[in-house]
């Protein structure tokens, strides 16, 4: 009459295991390094070497560029060698290398180079560590994992900015020392990984007497579900826009300039609360039901934005700015970690951080348009526009 509960049913699930906890940590050392290093580098190039801002958009342009092409470089290269560790570490020596090269250069030349090794060492991270996420979450609480990662590194951003505000007062503007003291964060979190982390696909094959090597077949036949993960990500991403236009949104109510960087800490404290919550969540409700509620708080953000006059609409609207990208951010990355064997995860998140990265550029140079062309208002509406036509994929993506 009544059904049987068994012993499994009542088992609790399993806690996140030491590996992710480290790898969110090693997250938020490296976050805490490269805000310091993006946010003083426009400093340090027209106040120190007396570039122009055209310099400065050839340099974010080109290196933007390379951080692209080495994402999804490293994900293959990931599934090819077998190893999803030894290429991350690789990432942050070259990262570890960027900050003194910045802290001697002299010329354009010598700060090309010193952001050339840091976004090359981001690329090269964030695709197999993504994956590693994946290889390392027990099925049960992936979301999880992907959740608590998301949160320590967006903790990382806003502790870097006030970490950033800091030094500067301390040092007196001393942009070479800064650059030099940068570079600590990533030596511990170069230590923390190399000797907490493990590497699942790496000593899974270790046990094998010979390697499967990744094929262009392997790729094509990844499942439905990967793709339309794909098409549901990029199309989203056309809805989203660089937080510079959250900062001009809210300098054209009036707000102070030394209170504009408060925009960024509000939208980074409410991404860093919002991404465990719900990736905890996705694995009890299931994926979709959150994703609707981050593409929902998208359209309500718009409209805050859009039609706000005074500071606090404004300021509210980006919170929920914020609270969409923790929710998203990390739902797009379960979704495509529960579509992708693992075998081929780091190839599938290379082609997801590829068809993203060209979608927000996309989307970067419409909205600008708009913005200068038609009003801004009408480009947070069309933001709105395409968060929704997004919406239109989800129920077609497997719902684990």
């Amino acid at each position: 009459m009544f059904p049987k509960i068994t012993s499994k049913a009542l088992k609790p699930p399993p806690s996140i295991p030491l590996s992710i906890w480290v790898l969110g940590s090693v997250s938020l050392l490296m976050k805490i390094s490269s805000v310091i290093v993006y946010s003083l580098t426009p400093l340090f190039v027209t106040q120190v070497l007396g570039a122009g801002t055209l310099a400065i958009g050839f340099l974010e342009g080109f290196v933007e560029a390379i951080a692209l092409s080495s994402k999804i470089f490293s994900g293959v290269l990931s599934d090819w060698i077998h190893k999803r560790k030894g290429i991350i570490a690789f990432g942050y020596i070259l990262a570890f290398i960027s900050r003194p090269l910045l802290a001697l250069a002299t010329t354009m030349g010598g700060v090309f180079l010193g952001k050339a090794f840091d976004r090359v060492g981001n690329g090269l991270d964030a695709t197999p560590r993504d994956a590693l996420v994946g290889d390392l979450a027990p099925p049960e609480i992936k979301g999880a994992c992907y959740g608590l990662r998301e949160s320590l590194s967006r903790t990382g951003a806003f502790v870097g900015s006030l970490i950033t505000v800091g030094l500067l007062w301390v040092t007196q503007n001393n942009y070479p020392l800064i650059f030099w003291i940068a570079s600590i964060p990533t030596v511990l979190a170069l230590f923390l990984l190399m000797t907490f982390v493990k590497d699942p696909l790496s000593e899974k094959f270790q046990k094998k007497k010979t390697k499967k090597h990744l094929e262009l077949n392997d790729i094509l036949a990844l499942p439905l579900r990967f793709w339309l993960t794909i098409c549901l990500s990029g199309l989203f991403m056309l809805s989203n826009f660089s937080g510079a236009f959250l900062i001009l949104k809210a300098e054209s109510t009036g707000l102070d300039i030394y209170l504009i960087p408060l925009v960024m800490v509000i939208q980074n404290v409410a991404t860093a609360s919002t991404a465990y919550p719900v990736g905890y969540l996705s694995d009890r409700v299931g994926r979709r039901s959150m994703m609707a509620l981050g593409i929902s708080l998208v359209v309500i953000s718009d409209l805050f934005l859009g039609s706000g006059q005074t500071i606090y609409f404004v300021l509210f609207g980006v919170f929920l700015w914020g609270a969409q990208m923790g929710i998203t951010q990390s739902l797009l990355a379960i979704f495509l970690a529960d579509a992708c064997p693992q075998d081929l995860r780091g190839t599938g998140f290379g082609l997801f951080h590829l068809i993203n990265g060209l979608c927000l550029i996309v989307a970067n140079i419409i909205s600008g348009w708009i913005w200068s062309e038609v009003g801004p208002s009408i480009m947070f509406y069309f933001s709105a526009a395409f968060a929704v036509s997004s919406s239109l994929i989800l129920p077609f993506v497997h719902k684990k």
